[in-house]
């Protein structure tokens, strides 16, 4: 009886060791739907957990769809890691997945993302933006099942800045988080306007605050101010711009 215990014991190890590393995710979805990562639902049934695809991601903020990849890296300490990548119009990325055995929580690290903005779909209605905007040190920590982001770290550098076809400068920002909420401070300097300002929310709310002072530092287009003379308010030597986002509406956001 034990004798046959064992080899039975064995032959289950052997198919569930066979199912994991040969099978596709179409198979494992049917024989062991447990052992599924919750980050994994979406991906296409031909992929496996050491390597795959999840197609026409679009989530909140992304107004592109975009593919995610990944191929086993390691195992490390209490979970397994992933290599990840991002890619879509105007857009790469790359990081490392990690998951704990609990798979009660999933961490990015070491993330980087490139963004041709001039890409995408304007961000402002009718004034379409230009330069390479760079994520760097991008870390997340979120919960599993349901992805609640946790935490978000970033350093944003936006090189070549252009509004409306006009070059505007180079900004910077670094994206932090603590207690459940996050906030981007950001500076703009350019020969036309000085920018600065803070972008802030709670996780799980999509609707952010946006403080943003502009100063003109040169010629600002006249096309410009009477935008500005509308949407904001007007100071002794700017702008003044107070108001909430709805991060979750489709872009065009302003």
């Amino acid at each position: 009886m034990r004798r046959a215990a064992l080899i039975l014991v064995g032959l289950l190890m052997g198919l569930t060791l066979a199912v994991m590393s040969e099978g596709r995710l179409a198979h494992l979805r049917a024989l062991a739907p447990g052992l599924v990562p919750g980050w994994l639902t979406g991906a296409e049934d031909q992929s496996s957990l050491w390597r795959g695809q999840m197609r026409g991601l679009q989530p909140t903020l992304l107004p592109v769809p975009a593919d995610l990849t990944w191929r086993f890296d390691q195992i490390d300490g209490p979970g397994a890691r992933w290599s990840v990548t991002l890619s879509g119009p105007g857009l790469s990325g790359q990081g490392t997945l990690g998951l704990p055995l609990a798979r009660d929580r999933a961490d990015l690290r070491a993330a980087r993302l490139e963004i041709l903005v001039g890409d995408w779909p304007a961000l402002i209605d009718g004034w379409p933006l230009g330069g390479l905007v760079m994520a760097q040190s991008l870390s997340a920590d979120m919960t599993l099942p349901g992805r609640a982001v946790q935490s978000v770290d970033a350093v944003l550098d936006w090189s070549g800045a252009r509004l409306a076809g006009v070059d505007i400068g180079h900004a910077e920002a670094v994206l932090t988080s603590d207690a459940g909420t996050w906030r981007a401070p950001f500076a703009l300097t350019g020969d036309v306007i000085r920018a600065t300002g803070t972008l802030s929310g709670r996780f799980g709310d999509p609707l952010a605050q946006l403080d943003l002072r502009i100063d003109p530092v040169g010629e600002v287009p006249e096309a410009w101010q009477r935008a500005l003379d509308q949407t904001a308010v007007a100071t002794d030597e700017g702008w003044q711009i107070s108001r909430d986002i709805d991060l979750a509406a489709g872009w065009p956001l302003f």
